[in-house]
């Protein structure tokens, strides 16, 4: 009896379950709350220590960082790797003290811009046969073991150019046991226009001292008691507390701990638990260890324990009340529910009776509600399963007797459980061979991406209308609209599906197409596109012509005022004497008037005085005649390429008039221009643009051919080709165009300048002056190392162009 009651009473479970979920969960709180506050104080610094750590870390790397952009920079010095080069060539004893100077200066130049990287001992620079330059804090230069220098500058050698770093406490400098040194080390590198490779010329060393990172590390506070330690990539100490330790493999307890792999962990070291905290500077393999001790950090949590007591108690006193209230207010109630579903199992269906309704208005009574509700649709259900018996036996007569292709499937496995005659006929297929098989196995679907497709779209909208190729029996294929929807017969689901055959249907509609499609519709939708494409060009086009008048008129300024310029500047020699000379005469004429008035003129001043007006004004006509000439090429040299004027002129007499104008341009240089030019050529056409082609020409010699020479020569030759043809040919023995850069000499806006004033239309106005305006044509030839030459043949009578103001030439 006792058994019984404990089953059927729900009271005591009740008193059960709300020990475990008020009770044992307190119990729990008051076991596990110290763990949890424990741990949350113990998180709470360990952020804060990662955070402190991360930001000495951060400043670890950026002092690392500057001693790397440090010697990229001095890699970099065009001077330093020519010195290396120079002194390796020659011997120890011919060393140029100059060269050892301003090396040296260049070096410690260099260093005084990173006025914030701090704790820099000494720079060290090796050229490959080993020759040094030092700049340190001392004059000697300390000893270097060269065992350890030529294993560094083979592994530098060996690496992808990024910069070395020496582990600390290493044997480069014997002499600094009591200063241990950081020393960063790079490949210094020199491009040779013999080989066109770039070549190691030597290594740059650069020392850092310990004593500042141990003097900025031991000022960082993580709290009584805890310190850093920070190691470099082969695991030796740059810093810790202990500053005899520096130099040193890290400890033992630390590296074990860092190969775990934890960023954050408990560590016990020395009987004690630590915290520690761990950040990397990932590029250089270094590691900062922030070290605290766990004893400092917890506080008192006794009242924690008092709390937890105290809910223990009144959740007691809560579950019995609870207990006595759900006995009276629910467990009755269930029990007279659970007799009625007894009697209703009990009695036939049609002898079952509605339970009375308690007067409360809670889940009790709702209980009860439904109960009754449950008694009326069971009844209801009995009459249903009658009248669905007779839906079937309706269903099942108008499947087969329908005049369109039906079929059910089975949605689970995909078996046909019936089709209807119209089905069998148009597939032909026996109804027995396709009861129970899918159609996978009737090879039913030609194409199975359409089968996948259906079944996406009954997903999506529980029916489905596509159109769909299916294979009949005999092989034929058929093209289907595929109608269907799910549905349920006696709790199974099923799909009913009709497959109409619409194949004469769409040969035919795709016969209509295939004419249409070569229709008028076609014509004018791609006369329309091409209409669109061509406003389109027409519009970019003209934007492209505008841009380039614009740019071919400010190269054209361009030039011009570096002509005023030059002439102004050879105008001064002339007319500087001629005002000397003319100064002179005045001087000279004051004196003999003088005499004149005294009475004491001799012969001989008279002579002399004649001698000089006959020296002086052969001075004053020759300048001026040199002026007047420079002028008058000016005049006519400026006045052709302001008007662009078409006139008959000497080819010889013409360029002659411009290369006067064009001196200034190289005059100052180790360049010089030399030229045969033909005489007799008489030519109808632009002197003006033939003006801007050799400018531009000359220009572009000047730029770039003789980049970086110290001497070269250009020449300009004419001769007469025949009787309506003359050539002009311009060149240099400069460095020549590159074979990949030839066929895009002339396009617009192609330069090797681009960034320190090219434009790239230089060569571009003098392919399009020669081309449109004078009506030649224009070839070039070029050989790296030897030179460029330009070929131009011009009629002598080009055919008259309106398109000139339109070009902008």
């Amino acid at each position: 009896m006792k058994l019984k009651f404990i089953k059927f009473n729900i009271i005591y479970k009740l008193i059960g379950y709300l020990v475990i979920v008020s009770i044992l969960p307190l119990l729990i709180f008051a076991v596990s709350s110290y763990d949890v506050v424990q741990e949350t104080i113990l998180d709470l610094t360990s952020g804060y220590s990662s955070q402190l750590v991360n930001n000495q870390r951060d400043y670890l790397q950026l002092q690392l960082q500057q001693v790397d952009n440090l010697a990229s920079r001095i890699a970099t010095i065009d001077k330093i790797g020519e010195v290396a080069a120079r002194t390796d060539a020659l011997n120890e004893m011919k060393r140029d003290a100059y060269d050892d100077l301003s090396t040296q200066a260049e070096i410690r130049q260099n260093l005084n811009l990173y006025s914030s990287l701090k704790g820099v001992a000494s720079i060290d620079f090796y050229t490959a046969k080993g020759h040094r330059f030092y700049v340190g804090e001392t004059l000697s230069e300390p000893e270097v073991n060269k065992h350890v220098r030529d294993t560094m500058y083979r592994t530098a050698l060996a690496s992808d150019g990024a910069l070395q770093w020496l582990s600390v406490g290493n044997k480069l400098y014997p002499a600094s046991d009591s200063e241990k040194l950081l020393t960063a080390y790079k490949i210094v590198w020199r491009y040779s226009s013999e080989t066109q490779l770039s070549e190691p010329v030597g290594m740059l060393l650069i020392n850092c001292s310990t004593s500042y990172l141990f003097d900025h590390f031991s000022k960082v506070d993580l709290g009584r008691g805890s310190y850093m330690v920070v190691t470099d990539a082969d695991g030796r100490v740059v810093y810790a507390p202990d500053k005899k330790i520096v130099g040193q493999n890290m400890p033992e307890s630390l590296a074990n701990w860092l190969k775990s792999g934890n960023e954050k962990s408990a560590l016990h070291i020395d009987n004690r638990d630590y915290l520690v905290s761990l950040a990397t500077i990932k590029n250089q393999g270094w590691h900062l260890f922030g070290v605290i001790p766990q004893e400092t950090l917890l506080a008192p949590m006794r009242r924690l324990t008092q709390l937890v007591g105290l809910l223990i108690v009144l959740s007691s006193i809560i579950i019995l009340l609870a207990s006595h209230l759900f006995r009276r207010n629910m467990v009755a109630p269930i029990q007279e529910i659970s007799k009625g579903f007894r009697r209703i199992q009990e009695q036939k269906n049609d002898l079952v009776e509605h339970l009375p309704v308690p007067a409360s208005r809670d889940e009790i009574s709702e209980l009860v509600v439904w109960f009754n509700a449950f008694v009326d649709a069971h009844k209801m259900r009995l009459q249903y399963e009658e009248e669905l018996r007779e839906s079937q036996y309706k269903f099942a007569s108008i499947f087969q007797q329908a005049p369109i292709p039906l079929g059910l499937v089975r949605i689970e496995n995909g078996q046909f459980v019936d089709v209807n005659d119209v089905w069998l006929a148009q597939f032909e297929f026996s109804r027995e061979e396709i009861i129970g098989n899918t159609s996978f196995e009737l090879n039913v679907w030609v194409d199975l991406n359409e089968r996948q497709a259906m079944l996406d779209q009954i997903k999506q909208t529980q029916a489905t209308r596509i159109e769909v190729r299916q294979r009949a029996k005999s092989g034929r294929i058929l093209i289907c609209i595929l109608s269907g929807r799910p549905i349920k017969i006696h709790e199974e689901r099923l799909f009913i599906f009709s497959a109409v055959d619409i194949t004469r249907q769409r040969e035919t509609e795709k016969e209509i197409q295939e004419i249409n499609q070569q229709l008028e519709s076609r014509v004018q939708s791609r006369t329309l596109k091409l209409q669109e494409t061509n406003e389109e060009l027409y519009e970019a086009l003209e934007s492209l012509k505008l841009t380039k008048s614009e740019l071919v008129r400010s190269e054209k300024l361009a030039a011009l005022g570096s002509l005023v310029a030059g002439i102004a500047h050879e105008l001064n020699t002339p007319i500087g004497n001629s005002v000397t000379v003319a100064s002179t005469l005045h001087d000279d004429t004051r004196d003999l008037r003088r005499s004149v008035k005294e009475g004491n003129l001799r012969r001989s001043a008279i002579e002399t005085y004649f001698d000089i007006i006959e020296k002086g004004t052969e001075l004053l006509l020759r300048n001026l005649g040199n002026a007047h000439d420079l002028i008058a090429s000016f005049k006519q040299v400026a006045a052709d390429q302001a008007s662009n004027q078409r006139r008959s002129f000497d080819l010889k007499e013409t360029i002659e008039g411009i290369m006067v104008t064009l001196v200034p341009m190289y005059k100052k240089t180790a360049f010089v221009m030399t030229s045969d030019l033909a005489p007799g050529i008489k030519m109808n056409s632009y002197p003006g643009p033939l003006g801007q082609v050799l400018t531009n020409l000359v220009t572009n010699a000047l730029t770039h051919a003789f980049e970086e020479r110290r001497q070269g020569t250009m020449r300009l030759t004419t001769r007469l080709i025949d009787e309506t043809h003359a050539e002009l040919v311009f060149s240099d023995d400069g460095l020549g165009i590159p074979t990949e850069n030839l066929a895009r000499v002339f396009d617009p806006f192609f330069t090797t300048k681009l960034g320190q004033g090219g434009s790239g239309l230089g060569l571009n106005i003098v392919y399009n002056i020669v081309t449109s305006v004078l009506g030649g044509t224009v070839q070039l030839e070029s050989e790296v190392g030897v030179g460029t030459c330009f070929i131009i043949t011009l009629p002598l009578t080009p055919v008259a162009l309106e398109a000139l103001t339109q070009q902008g030439l």
